[in-house]
């Protein structure tokens, strides 16, 4: 068996290559230059290894990983600098965690040693950047973290970050890379470095008793719904969800939805809006929700019965979540009704004239909120832009396009009406402000003929770098449409503390305090340091063909758009 002699940076490279890893998107420091050197020498003998995307701030480089696993179902690598590079990745880290998203993160460590070692400090940085603990800043939000030690470690190691990451319930992993062992040679065979992965990753499926009580109790249902907030993460899930609550006619109810689980024109759509469905419920479904409503305001009858599903059912990461869960059916979601459609099917032909009577139900239920819908959309479509108007005109270009909408606080999916699974991914549920740009660049690099949208509050695009977006984007040729909706401050804040605070001090004042900017910054000056084209727009009846002539932009010219919504509602 052939020997050949290779430093750990090279094998990380090679192992990352073998795991299907496409790109590493980096914001290199000094601690990388063995990772520069087992680079160029990998592409100079002709050797394949992941592309470098360079990313001129962390929260660009976690966000694209994301975008393009959201995209492609591919784990994707990014390479921090030291403790300074992780904590500019940790906000991008928690919205991984939160959202479940698989991505190997490297932390270049600082130099341990002071002299007589390859490798060892030479700038006096090295100093300043030691920390006893650098995992401890991103802990709490992986799956799986350590340090290299030895060289002849790093292949074991990316295989073994690689299979947590991927097992259910799927996340980020981190590893430093302390530049010593980083530097070490050591000798290996050829086939170990192309080698399938030693270790392969976890799946489950709920335990047959499991999905035995949950069809029962189901079938027995007078007024099931089903809660949804992450979506099926597969096409064939979201299709298999569909014909399940087509055939049990079960109304599905995207609270704070993230992902699209139920086209908007499918008749058990049923909105956003727990209470209605609550209030009668005997049999509620959540699927994959942190929280499918808010305890403090909602809550379900006492004799009614639970089925929490998803990876990882109780969420086990959080502290506290005290959602009701009767039965826990436990696997992706796409395993999970496959198996209860099938331990359900026999049952069926009894429900026939409950079915109707949902039917019935749902029906009546829609039609009402439609004409809802209507009433504030006919008031939109002129004058002043606001935020419905906003959303609608966002989704008919989602539905229309086939587009995929990366959004920040800017849509409102109940005015979108998205009709297909991959049309819209909303910010992660931890607040991690910042990521739609940056995933909508990833998923452009993923899909480079969709059209890729981030819609963005201005407050979320300035948290995003935007001139590192821009110019990524150019480097890159991502030409995607950013779309700001932009009323000059952070409308979020302002809300919660009306909400909070209806009759209080800060609700009487013209402005709710530290929530608005005193002068917004110029943001077609920020998208032209990227080259890409700028327009703005103030009122309704013009947005749709504003938007159309961004589109048309980007599908000729190959540039990023960048739409400045002024809103006045």
């Amino acid at each position: 068996m052939q020997s050949v002699e290779i430093s750990a940076a090279g094998m990380i490279l090679y192992r990352l290559q073998a795991l299907g890893v496409e790109y590493i998107f980096i914001n290199s420091g000094t601690d990388y230059p063995p990772m520069m050197e087992a680079y160029a020498q990998a592409k100079s003998e002709g050797h394949a290894v992941p592309e470098l995307v360079v990313c001129p701030h962390e929260n660009a480089a976690i966000g694209m990983a994301h975008g393009y696993y959201l995209a492609s179902g591919k784990v994707q690598a990014v390479m921090v600098h030291t403790n300074v590079g992780l904590a500019n990745a940790a906000c991008g880290v928690i919205n991984l965690a939160n959202s479940n998203i698989p991505v190997l993160i490297f932390g270049g460590r600082t130099p341990i040693t002071e002299h007589s070692h390859f490798g060892c400090r030479n700038t006096p940085i090295g100093y300043g950047q030691e920390m006893r603990d650098q995992a401890a800043l991103v802990r709490e939000s992986v799956k799986w973290d350590f340090e290299l030690r030895l060289a002849d470690q790093a292949g074991e190691l990316v295989d073994r970050a690689w299979a947590i990451a991927t097992s259910l319930p799927k996340g980020p992993v981190y590893l430093s890379l302390p530049r010593e062992p980083l530097c070490d040679t050591f000798n290996t065979s050829l086939t170990a470095l192309r080698a399938r992965p030693t270790q392969q990753p976890v799946s489950y499926a709920p335990a047959p008793e499991s999905l035995c009580a949950a069809a029962t109790i189901i079938a027995n249902a007078r007024h099931p719904v089903l809660f949804a907030q992450r979506g099926a993460r597969s096409l064939h899930g979201f299709d298999l969800i569909s014909s399940f609550v087509e055939e049990w006619a079960i109304p599905v109810v995207e609270y704070w939805g993230t992902e699209v689980t139920l086209s908007a024109e499918h008749p058990m759509y049923a909105g956003d809006e727990p209470k209605y469905w609550l209030a009668n419920a005997d049999v509620v479904m959540v699927v994959d929700s942190q929280a499918p409503w808010m305890l403090d305001s909602t809550n379900i009858n006492p004799d009614c019965n639970v089925i929490q599903i998803g990876p990882d059912p109780l969420f086990s990461r959080y502290p506290v979540r005290g959602y009701q869960a009767d039965i826990n059916l436990a696997g992706d979601v796409e395993t999970v009704f496959r198996l209860l459609s099938s331990a359900l099917k026999p049952c069926l032909a009894d429900q026939n004239w409950q079915v109707r009577g949902r039917y019935a139900q749902v029906a009546a239920h829609n039609k009402e909120q439609k004409e809802k819908r209507e009433t504030i959309l006919t008031a939109g479509r002129t004058g002043p832009i606001g935020k419905p108007w906003l959303s609608h005109c966002l989704g008919e270009l989602a539905n229309k396009y086939h587009a995929k909408i990366a959004s920040e606080l800017t849509t409102l999916p109940q005015f979108a009406r998205f009709t297909h699974p991959e049309s819209y991914y909303q910010e992660a549920l931890s607040g991690g402000l910042g990521e739609a740009f940056p995933i909508a660049l990833g998923l452009q690099l993923a899909d480079r003929e969709a059209l890729i949208v981030a819609a963005v509050g201005d407050g979320s695009y300035l948290f995003a770098n935007p001139a590192v977006c821009h110019h990524i984007a150019e480097v890159m040729k991502l030409p995607v449409l950013v779309v700001i909706g932009n009323n000059a401050g952070w409308g979020a804040v302002a809300g919660g503390t009306r909400a909070l605070y209806p009759e209080g001090y800060a609700a009487k004042m013209a402005q709710i305090p530290a929530t608005t900017f005193t002068s917004s910054p110029d943001m077609s000056a920020l998208a032209a340091s990227g080259q890409a084209w700028a327009m703005a727009v103030d009122r309704a009846e013009m947005l749709p063909v504003v938007l159309e002539e961004a589109v048309n932009i980007i599908r000729t010219q190959k540039r990023s758009v960048l739409v400045d919504v002024k809103l006045g509602m």
